[in-house]
Protein backbone atom coordinates (compact mmCIF):
# COMPACT_ATOMS: atom_id res chain seq x y z
CA UNK A 1 0.00 0.00 0.00
CA UNK A 2 1.49 3.55 -0.76
CA UNK A 3 0.94 6.32 1.56
CA UNK A 4 1.25 10.30 1.39
CA UNK A 5 4.67 9.63 2.46
CA UNK A 6 5.19 7.28 -0.29
CA UNK A 7 3.83 9.86 -2.56
CA UNK A 8 5.42 12.77 -1.80
CA UNK A 9 2.52 14.44 -0.40
CA UNK A 10 2.27 16.45 2.39
CA UNK A 11 -0.23 18.59 3.69
CA UNK A 12 0.95 21.93 2.53
CA UNK A 13 0.44 20.64 -1.02
CA UNK A 14 -3.16 21.26 -1.01
CA UNK A 15 -2.08 24.94 -1.72
CA UNK A 16 -0.42 23.91 -4.89
CA UNK A 17 -3.37 22.15 -6.59
CA UNK A 18 -5.86 25.15 -5.40
CA UNK A 19 -2.98 27.47 -7.04
CA UNK A 20 -2.35 25.36 -10.09
CA UNK A 21 -6.73 25.04 -10.40
CA UNK A 22 -6.65 28.88 -9.99
CA UNK A 23 -4.94 29.20 -13.05
CA UNK A 24 -6.92 26.72 -15.23
CA UNK A 25 -9.93 28.58 -13.78
CA UNK A 26 -9.21 31.71 -15.30
CA UNK A 27 -8.15 30.77 -18.43
CA UNK A 28 -11.07 28.34 -19.10
CA UNK A 29 -13.43 30.73 -18.03
CA UNK A 30 -12.02 33.68 -20.03
CA UNK A 31 -12.03 32.11 -23.50
CA UNK A 32 -15.30 29.78 -22.69
CA UNK A 33 -17.32 32.15 -20.70
CA UNK A 34 -20.66 33.95 -23.59
CA UNK A 35 -20.06 36.62 -21.36
CA UNK A 36 -16.73 37.30 -22.01
CA UNK A 37 -15.92 35.48 -25.26
CA UNK A 38 -19.06 36.98 -27.65
CA UNK A 39 -19.35 36.73 -30.74
CA UNK A 40 -18.69 39.77 -32.08
CA UNK A 41 -15.89 39.78 -30.36
CA UNK A 42 -13.85 37.22 -32.52
CA UNK A 43 -10.44 38.49 -31.51
CA UNK A 44 -10.59 37.04 -27.82
CA UNK A 45 -8.65 33.65 -28.26
CA UNK A 46 -6.13 35.43 -30.90
CA UNK A 47 -5.82 38.68 -28.36
CA UNK A 48 -4.96 36.21 -25.40
CA UNK A 49 -2.87 33.61 -26.71
CA UNK A 50 -0.40 35.95 -29.24
CA UNK A 51 0.85 37.81 -25.78
CA UNK A 52 1.24 34.31 -24.55
CA UNK A 53 3.08 33.48 -27.41
CA UNK A 54 6.18 36.65 -27.30
CA UNK A 55 6.15 35.30 -23.56
CA UNK A 56 6.65 31.74 -24.59
CA UNK A 57 9.20 33.25 -26.92
CA UNK A 58 10.93 35.14 -24.99
CA UNK A 59 11.75 32.32 -22.29
CA UNK A 60 13.08 30.85 -24.84
CA UNK A 61 15.40 32.64 -26.75
CA UNK A 62 16.69 34.56 -23.80
CA UNK A 63 16.53 31.73 -21.23
CA UNK A 64 20.02 32.98 -20.02
CA UNK A 65 18.46 36.71 -18.81
CA UNK A 66 15.09 35.65 -18.40
CA UNK A 67 14.02 36.54 -14.69
CA UNK A 68 13.67 34.11 -12.16
CA UNK A 69 10.33 32.42 -11.94
CA UNK A 70 10.77 29.83 -9.58
CA UNK A 71 8.59 30.68 -6.61
CA UNK A 72 6.56 34.17 -5.22
CA UNK A 73 9.59 36.21 -6.69
CA UNK A 74 9.10 39.62 -7.02
CA UNK A 75 8.36 39.55 -10.74
CA UNK A 76 6.12 36.51 -10.47
CA UNK A 77 3.95 38.58 -7.85
CA UNK A 78 4.06 41.60 -10.28
CA UNK A 79 3.07 39.50 -13.18
CA UNK A 80 0.00 38.72 -11.21
CA UNK A 81 -1.05 41.87 -10.08
CA UNK A 82 -1.04 43.17 -14.07
CA UNK A 83 -2.35 40.06 -15.04
CA UNK A 84 -5.38 40.70 -12.03
CA UNK A 85 -5.53 44.21 -13.45
CA UNK A 86 -5.80 43.09 -17.26
CA UNK A 87 -8.49 40.20 -16.51
CA UNK A 88 -10.84 43.13 -14.68
CA UNK A 89 -10.13 45.52 -17.70
CA UNK A 90 -11.38 42.88 -20.67
CA UNK A 91 -13.95 41.34 -18.68
CA UNK A 92 -16.08 44.12 -16.57
CA UNK A 93 -18.84 45.13 -18.34
CA UNK A 94 -18.18 49.27 -17.49
CA UNK A 95 -14.62 48.89 -18.96
CA UNK A 96 -14.88 45.73 -21.23
CA UNK A 97 -17.38 47.99 -23.56
CA UNK A 98 -14.64 50.10 -25.08
CA UNK A 99 -12.58 47.90 -27.36
CA UNK A 100 -9.47 50.06 -26.71
CA UNK A 101 -9.87 48.66 -23.19
CA UNK A 102 -10.97 45.16 -24.30
CA UNK A 103 -8.34 44.41 -26.21
CA UNK A 104 -5.51 45.76 -23.91
CA UNK A 105 -6.82 43.89 -21.16
CA UNK A 106 -6.51 40.44 -23.07
CA UNK A 107 -3.06 41.43 -24.15
CA UNK A 108 -1.75 42.58 -20.55
CA UNK A 109 -3.45 39.60 -19.31
CA UNK A 110 -1.95 37.24 -21.82
CA UNK A 111 1.23 37.68 -21.55
CA UNK A 112 1.62 37.54 -17.81
CA UNK A 113 -0.45 34.70 -17.36
CA UNK A 114 1.98 32.72 -18.94
CA UNK A 115 3.95 33.89 -16.13
CA UNK A 116 2.04 32.93 -13.52
CA UNK A 117 1.86 29.81 -15.03
CA UNK A 118 5.64 28.91 -15.46
CA UNK A 119 6.02 29.75 -11.48
CA UNK A 120 3.08 27.21 -10.95
CA UNK A 121 5.12 24.51 -13.38
CA UNK A 122 8.50 25.00 -11.98
CA UNK A 123 6.78 24.03 -8.46
CA UNK A 124 5.07 21.47 -10.14
CA UNK A 125 8.29 19.91 -11.95
CA UNK A 126 9.97 19.77 -8.58
CA UNK A 127 7.68 17.36 -6.93
CA UNK A 128 8.12 13.84 -6.39
CA UNK A 129 6.15 12.34 -10.22
CA UNK A 130 3.54 10.30 -8.06
CA UNK A 131 2.01 13.65 -6.40
CA UNK A 132 2.16 15.75 -9.77
CA UNK A 133 -0.02 13.29 -10.87
CA UNK A 134 -1.71 12.93 -7.78
CA UNK A 135 -2.43 17.02 -7.87
CA UNK A 136 -3.03 17.29 -11.37
CA UNK A 137 -5.81 15.20 -11.05
CA UNK A 138 -7.42 16.73 -8.28
CA UNK A 139 -7.22 20.44 -9.37
CA UNK A 140 -9.48 18.57 -12.90
CA UNK A 141 -12.57 18.13 -10.71
CA UNK A 142 -11.50 21.69 -8.59
CA UNK A 143 -11.67 23.61 -11.95
CA UNK A 144 -14.42 22.02 -13.26
CA UNK A 145 -16.95 22.53 -10.51
CA UNK A 146 -15.29 26.31 -10.11
CA UNK A 147 -16.18 27.06 -13.45
CA UNK A 148 -19.25 25.80 -13.59
CA UNK A 149 -19.92 28.21 -10.52
CA UNK A 150 -18.50 31.15 -11.80
CA UNK A 151 -20.65 30.84 -15.23
CA UNK A 152 -23.33 30.84 -13.30
CA UNK A 153 -22.99 34.25 -11.83
CA UNK A 154 -24.08 37.42 -13.31
CA UNK A 155 -21.47 38.68 -15.65
CA UNK A 156 -20.36 41.96 -12.98
CA UNK A 157 -19.98 38.98 -10.47
CA UNK A 158 -17.94 36.43 -12.43
CA UNK A 159 -15.81 39.80 -13.82
CA UNK A 160 -14.85 39.55 -9.87
CA UNK A 161 -14.36 36.67 -9.02
CA UNK A 162 -12.32 36.15 -12.23
CA UNK A 163 -9.99 38.93 -11.81
CA UNK A 164 -9.13 37.55 -8.57
CA UNK A 165 -7.98 34.03 -9.39
CA UNK A 166 -4.26 35.42 -10.07
CA UNK A 167 -4.04 37.31 -6.81
CA UNK A 168 -5.06 34.13 -4.87
CA UNK A 169 -2.69 31.55 -7.24
CA UNK A 170 0.31 34.50 -6.62
CA UNK A 171 -0.54 34.02 -2.59
CA UNK A 172 -0.51 30.31 -2.91
CA UNK A 173 2.55 30.08 -4.73
CA UNK A 174 5.74 28.77 -1.83
CA UNK A 175 8.59 31.02 -1.50
CA UNK A 176 11.67 30.85 -3.76
CA UNK A 177 13.45 26.87 -3.42
CA UNK A 178 16.97 26.54 -2.82
CA UNK A 179 19.42 25.67 -5.30
CA UNK A 180 19.29 27.83 -8.71
CA UNK A 181 18.68 25.86 -11.66
CA UNK A 182 19.30 28.54 -13.76
CA UNK A 183 23.44 28.14 -13.66
CA UNK A 184 22.96 24.49 -15.37
CA UNK A 185 22.36 26.20 -18.57
CA UNK A 186 25.13 28.82 -18.29
CA UNK A 187 27.42 28.19 -21.41
CA UNK A 188 24.06 26.51 -23.33
CA UNK A 189 23.51 27.37 -26.67
CA UNK A 190 19.96 27.66 -27.61
CA UNK A 191 20.09 24.71 -30.39
CA UNK A 192 21.42 22.56 -27.37
CA UNK A 193 18.13 23.63 -25.25
CA UNK A 194 16.11 22.86 -28.03
CA UNK A 195 17.28 19.25 -28.93
CA UNK A 196 17.04 18.33 -25.35
CA UNK A 197 13.60 20.21 -24.22
CA UNK A 198 10.79 17.87 -25.48
CA UNK A 199 11.04 15.42 -28.00
CA UNK A 200 9.34 16.60 -31.71
CA UNK A 201 7.50 13.77 -31.93
CA UNK A 202 5.48 14.84 -28.33
CA UNK A 203 5.21 18.06 -29.67
CA UNK A 204 3.60 16.46 -32.85
CA UNK A 205 1.06 14.96 -30.63
CA UNK A 206 0.29 18.07 -28.46
CA UNK A 207 -0.79 19.57 -31.37
CA UNK A 208 -2.62 17.01 -32.79
CA UNK A 209 -4.57 16.53 -29.77
CA UNK A 210 -5.44 20.29 -29.35
CA UNK A 211 -6.20 21.02 -33.27
CA UNK A 212 -9.14 17.94 -32.77
CA UNK A 213 -10.68 19.11 -29.60
CA UNK A 214 -10.40 23.14 -30.38
CA UNK A 215 -12.02 21.67 -33.99
CA UNK A 216 -14.73 19.63 -32.37
CA UNK A 217 -15.15 22.80 -29.58
CA UNK A 218 -15.86 24.77 -33.28
CA UNK A 219 -18.19 22.42 -34.68
CA UNK A 220 -19.77 21.64 -31.24
CA UNK A 221 -23.84 22.75 -31.20
CA UNK A 222 -24.44 25.85 -29.44
CA UNK A 223 -20.79 25.72 -27.90
CA UNK A 224 -20.76 29.40 -28.05
CA UNK A 225 -24.28 29.02 -26.03
CA UNK A 226 -22.42 27.21 -23.06
CA UNK A 227 -24.85 26.95 -20.56
CA UNK A 228 -24.03 26.87 -16.72
CA UNK A 229 -26.64 24.23 -15.78
CA UNK A 230 -25.18 21.98 -14.07
CA UNK A 231 -26.71 18.40 -13.93
CA UNK A 232 -25.39 15.32 -11.34
CA UNK A 233 -24.32 13.35 -14.40
CA UNK A 234 -22.18 16.19 -15.53
CA UNK A 235 -20.81 16.31 -12.40
CA UNK A 236 -19.77 12.63 -12.27
CA UNK A 237 -17.17 13.23 -15.40
CA UNK A 238 -14.63 15.24 -13.54
CA UNK A 239 -14.86 13.05 -10.35
CA UNK A 240 -14.04 10.12 -12.49
CA UNK A 241 -11.25 11.72 -14.00
CA UNK A 242 -9.72 12.54 -10.60
CA UNK A 243 -10.53 9.47 -9.44
CA UNK A 244 -8.66 8.01 -12.29
CA UNK A 245 -5.58 10.22 -11.81
CA UNK A 246 -5.30 9.79 -8.16
CA UNK A 247 -5.54 5.73 -8.38
CA UNK A 248 -2.80 5.71 -11.71
CA UNK A 249 -0.45 6.98 -8.87
CA UNK A 250 -1.44 4.05 -6.67
CA UNK A 251 -1.25 1.58 -8.73
CA UNK A 252 2.11 2.66 -11.30
CA UNK A 253 4.59 0.70 -9.94
CA UNK A 254 7.99 2.38 -11.05
CA UNK A 255 7.71 3.29 -14.78
CA UNK A 256 4.80 5.56 -16.33
CA UNK A 257 4.56 6.00 -20.25
CA UNK A 258 2.05 9.16 -20.85
CA UNK A 259 2.23 8.00 -24.65
CA UNK A 260 -0.94 5.49 -23.25
CA UNK A 261 -2.60 8.13 -21.84
CA UNK A 262 -3.14 9.92 -24.73
CA UNK A 263 -3.89 6.93 -27.09
CA UNK A 264 -6.71 6.59 -24.92
CA UNK A 265 -7.29 10.42 -24.52
CA UNK A 266 -7.74 10.15 -28.87
CA UNK A 267 -9.40 7.19 -28.61
CA UNK A 268 -12.35 9.25 -26.85
CA UNK A 269 -12.15 11.56 -29.47
CA UNK A 270 -12.74 9.39 -32.23
CA UNK A 271 -15.54 8.47 -30.77
CA UNK A 272 -16.93 11.83 -30.15
CA UNK A 273 -16.32 12.78 -33.81
CA UNK A 274 -18.26 9.46 -34.51
CA UNK A 275 -21.13 11.24 -32.42
CA UNK A 276 -20.72 14.28 -34.60
CA UNK A 277 -20.66 12.22 -37.53
CA UNK A 278 -23.80 10.09 -36.68
CA UNK A 279 -25.48 13.45 -35.62
CA UNK A 280 -26.17 12.76 -32.36
CA UNK A 281 -24.38 15.48 -31.24
CA UNK A 282 -22.50 16.04 -28.22
CA UNK A 283 -23.30 18.40 -25.27
CA UNK A 284 -21.65 21.42 -24.65
CA UNK A 285 -20.19 20.06 -21.16
CA UNK A 286 -18.40 16.94 -22.94
CA UNK A 287 -16.31 19.27 -24.95
CA UNK A 288 -15.89 21.37 -21.96
CA UNK A 289 -14.54 18.64 -19.46
CA UNK A 290 -12.32 17.95 -23.11
CA UNK A 291 -10.59 21.25 -22.64
CA UNK A 292 -9.95 20.85 -19.58
CA UNK A 293 -9.07 17.00 -19.69
CA UNK A 294 -6.01 18.12 -22.12
CA UNK A 295 -4.90 20.82 -20.53
CA UNK A 296 -4.45 18.77 -17.34
CA UNK A 297 -2.88 15.70 -18.94
CA UNK A 298 -0.32 18.07 -21.04
CA UNK A 299 0.22 19.60 -17.68
CA UNK A 300 1.11 16.45 -15.99
CA UNK A 301 2.89 15.22 -19.30
CA UNK A 302 5.24 18.43 -19.32
CA UNK A 303 5.98 18.37 -15.76
CA UNK A 304 7.17 14.72 -15.45
CA UNK A 305 9.13 15.08 -18.85
CA UNK A 306 11.02 18.36 -16.99
CA UNK A 307 12.34 15.93 -14.18
CA UNK A 308 13.78 14.41 -16.91
CA UNK A 309 15.86 17.17 -19.36
CA UNK A 310 18.27 19.23 -17.49
CA UNK A 311 16.49 22.15 -19.44
CA UNK A 312 14.73 24.71 -16.92
CA UNK A 313 10.92 23.62 -16.47
CA UNK A 314 9.73 26.70 -17.75
CA UNK A 315 11.47 26.55 -20.67
CA UNK A 316 10.08 22.67 -21.68
CA UNK A 317 6.74 24.13 -20.50
CA UNK A 318 6.95 27.17 -22.93
CA UNK A 319 7.84 25.12 -25.98
CA UNK A 320 4.92 22.72 -25.05
CA UNK A 321 2.53 25.04 -24.46
CA UNK A 322 3.78 26.42 -28.63
CA UNK A 323 2.67 23.47 -29.67
CA UNK A 324 -0.46 23.13 -27.79
CA UNK A 325 -0.96 26.94 -29.07
CA UNK A 326 -0.03 25.57 -32.96
CA UNK A 327 -2.99 22.95 -32.52
CA UNK A 328 -5.71 25.63 -30.53
CA UNK A 329 -5.11 28.37 -33.69
CA UNK A 330 -5.16 25.89 -36.21
CA UNK A 331 -8.30 24.16 -35.18
CA UNK A 332 -9.86 27.69 -34.79
CA UNK A 333 -9.35 28.33 -37.71
CA UNK A 334 -9.59 25.09 -40.11
CA UNK A 335 -12.83 23.63 -38.36
CA UNK A 336 -15.00 26.39 -39.80
CA UNK A 337 -13.73 26.24 -43.31
CA UNK A 338 -14.99 22.50 -43.14
CA UNK A 339 -17.61 22.55 -41.44
CA UNK A 340 -20.28 22.39 -44.79
CA UNK A 341 -17.97 19.56 -45.83
CA UNK A 342 -18.22 17.57 -42.55
CA UNK A 343 -17.01 14.37 -44.10
CA UNK A 344 -14.23 15.64 -44.78
CA UNK A 345 -13.46 17.16 -41.20
CA UNK A 346 -14.47 13.91 -39.80
CA UNK A 347 -11.88 12.03 -42.42
CA UNK A 348 -8.98 14.46 -41.37
CA UNK A 349 -10.07 14.09 -37.83
CA UNK A 350 -9.41 10.52 -38.43
CA UNK A 351 -6.36 10.58 -40.21
CA UNK A 352 -4.59 13.12 -37.47
CA UNK A 353 -5.61 10.27 -34.49
CA UNK A 354 -4.53 7.24 -36.68
CA UNK A 355 -1.08 10.25 -37.30
CA UNK A 356 -0.97 10.68 -32.95
CA UNK A 357 -1.69 7.00 -32.05
CA UNK A 358 0.99 5.36 -34.39
CA UNK A 359 3.11 7.94 -34.76
CA UNK A 360 3.44 10.58 -32.11
CA UNK A 361 3.01 8.99 -29.13
CA UNK A 362 4.41 5.59 -29.81
CA UNK A 363 5.31 3.42 -27.14
CA UNK A 364 9.08 3.78 -25.48
CA UNK A 365 9.39 7.49 -26.88
CA UNK A 366 8.16 8.98 -23.21
CA UNK A 367 8.94 6.42 -21.05
CA UNK A 368 8.49 8.14 -17.40
CA UNK A 369 10.62 7.16 -14.21
CA UNK A 370 7.82 7.38 -11.38
CA UNK A 371 10.35 7.12 -8.62
CA UNK A 372 13.27 8.56 -10.14
CA UNK A 373 14.49 10.15 -7.20
CA UNK A 374 14.56 6.86 -5.58
CA UNK A 375 15.93 5.10 -8.62
CA UNK A 376 18.61 7.53 -8.65
CA UNK A 377 19.46 6.89 -4.53
CA UNK A 378 19.67 3.28 -5.42
CA UNK A 379 22.08 3.99 -8.01
CA UNK A 380 24.05 5.40 -6.05
CA UNK A 381 23.94 3.37 -3.96
CA UNK A 382 24.17 0.27 -6.23
CA UNK A 383 27.56 2.25 -7.31
CA UNK A 384 28.76 2.18 -3.98
CA UNK A 385 28.43 -1.51 -3.30
CA UNK A 386 29.88 -2.08 -6.47
CA UNK A 387 33.14 -0.21 -5.85
CA UNK A 388 33.39 -2.34 -2.19
CA UNK A 389 32.21 -5.58 -3.93
CA UNK A 390 35.66 -4.96 -6.59
CA UNK A 391 38.10 -3.89 -3.97
CA UNK A 392 39.79 -7.02 -4.26
CA UNK A 393 40.50 -6.15 -7.93
CA UNK A 394 43.23 -4.07 -9.24
CA UNK A 395 41.82 -1.21 -10.36
CA UNK A 396 38.78 0.62 -8.61
CA UNK A 397 35.70 2.89 -10.69
CA UNK A 398 37.30 5.66 -9.05
CA UNK A 399 40.52 4.52 -10.43
CA UNK A 400 39.25 3.67 -13.56
CA UNK A 401 37.82 6.99 -14.07
CA UNK A 402 41.35 8.25 -13.46
CA UNK A 403 42.72 5.83 -16.41
CA UNK A 404 40.55 7.54 -18.57
CA UNK A 405 42.01 10.61 -18.42
CA UNK A 406 45.36 8.62 -19.30
CA UNK A 407 44.23 7.88 -22.97
CA UNK A 408 43.19 4.28 -21.91
CA UNK A 409 39.06 5.47 -22.65
CA UNK A 410 40.00 6.51 -26.11
CA UNK A 411 41.52 3.34 -27.18
CA UNK A 412 38.83 1.41 -25.37
CA UNK A 413 36.21 3.51 -27.42
CA UNK A 414 38.19 3.29 -30.84
CA UNK A 415 38.07 -0.98 -30.30
CA UNK A 416 34.11 -1.45 -30.29
CA UNK A 417 32.89 1.25 -32.42
CA UNK A 418 32.02 3.73 -29.48
CA UNK A 419 31.07 7.21 -30.70
CA UNK A 420 32.33 9.99 -29.28
CA UNK A 421 28.94 11.12 -27.12
CA UNK A 422 28.61 7.44 -25.67
CA UNK A 423 32.50 7.80 -24.66
CA UNK A 424 31.23 11.24 -22.62
CA UNK A 425 28.66 8.74 -21.29
CA UNK A 426 30.94 5.69 -20.79
CA UNK A 427 33.45 7.76 -19.02
CA UNK A 428 30.74 8.70 -15.99
CA UNK A 429 29.16 5.92 -15.97
CA UNK A 430 32.45 3.61 -15.41
CA UNK A 431 33.29 6.21 -12.78
CA UNK A 432 30.02 5.27 -10.70
CA UNK A 433 27.96 8.57 -12.07
CA UNK A 434 24.56 8.45 -11.70
CA UNK A 435 21.83 8.93 -14.26
CA UNK A 436 20.80 12.70 -13.15
CA UNK A 437 24.39 13.70 -12.85
CA UNK A 438 25.16 12.64 -16.44
CA UNK A 439 21.97 14.66 -17.85
CA UNK A 440 22.96 17.72 -15.85
CA UNK A 441 27.00 17.28 -16.78
CA UNK A 442 26.36 16.46 -20.58
CA UNK A 443 23.24 18.32 -20.88
CA UNK A 444 21.05 16.02 -22.47
CA UNK A 445 18.03 13.98 -20.98
CA UNK A 446 17.71 10.61 -19.18
CA UNK A 447 16.17 8.96 -22.61
CA UNK A 448 19.13 10.04 -24.55
CA UNK A 449 21.75 8.57 -21.72
CA UNK A 450 19.94 5.11 -21.35
CA UNK A 451 19.85 5.11 -25.33
CA UNK A 452 23.71 5.55 -25.05
CA UNK A 453 24.22 2.75 -22.15
CA UNK A 454 21.91 0.79 -24.66
CA UNK A 455 24.51 0.87 -27.39
CA UNK A 456 27.22 1.02 -25.43
CA UNK A 457 26.13 -2.52 -23.94
CA UNK A 458 24.96 -4.02 -27.49
CA UNK A 459 28.68 -3.31 -28.55
CA UNK A 460 30.24 -4.50 -26.18
CA UNK A 461 28.02 -7.14 -25.26
CA UNK A 462 27.94 -6.78 -21.63
CA UNK A 463 24.26 -5.92 -19.46
CA UNK A 464 25.50 -3.82 -16.84
CA UNK A 465 27.51 -1.43 -15.04
CA UNK A 466 29.79 -4.35 -13.72
CA UNK A 467 29.98 -6.07 -16.31
CA UNK A 468 31.17 -2.95 -18.55
CA UNK A 469 33.58 -1.58 -15.65
CA UNK A 470 35.10 -5.42 -15.43
CA UNK A 471 35.18 -5.44 -19.37
CA UNK A 472 37.14 -1.81 -19.44
CA UNK A 473 39.57 -3.12 -16.55
CA UNK A 474 40.32 -5.74 -18.57
CA UNK A 475 41.16 -4.08 -21.99
CA UNK A 476 42.86 -1.21 -20.06
CA UNK A 477 45.37 -3.80 -18.17
CA UNK A 478 46.03 -5.81 -21.69
CA UNK A 479 46.94 -2.23 -23.06
CA UNK A 480 49.56 -1.37 -20.24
Amino acid sequence: MIDSHALGLAPQHARFTMGYACTCIWAVVLLSSPAFNAPEAPYTVAASMLPGLVACLSSIFLFKRFPSISGRTPFVTLAGILLCAGTFACTHPMLAGATALHVGGLVLSGFFAITLIMAWFDTFARLNPRAIIVLAGCAVSIAAFACWGILSCPREVASLITSTLPLLSVALLPGKPEGDLQQRMSGRTLREVLSAAVPLRTLLGLSITFFIVRSIAALAPEFDQFSAAVSPVSLLIPLCITAFFVGSALLIKRHLDPSILYKVLLAGFSGVVFLLASSVGITSSLVFYAIIVCEIMTWTMLSLWAKKTPVLPHVVFAIGWIAECAGNALGQTVAPLLAAQGGAFFALAIVLIILGVGFAFSEGQLVLDVDLEENDALRSIGATDTKENNSNKTTTADEASEEATNGHIEHFAAQYDISPREQDVLTLWIAGRGMRYIENELFISESTVKSHLRSIYRKCNVHNRDEIISLYQRESQQTQ
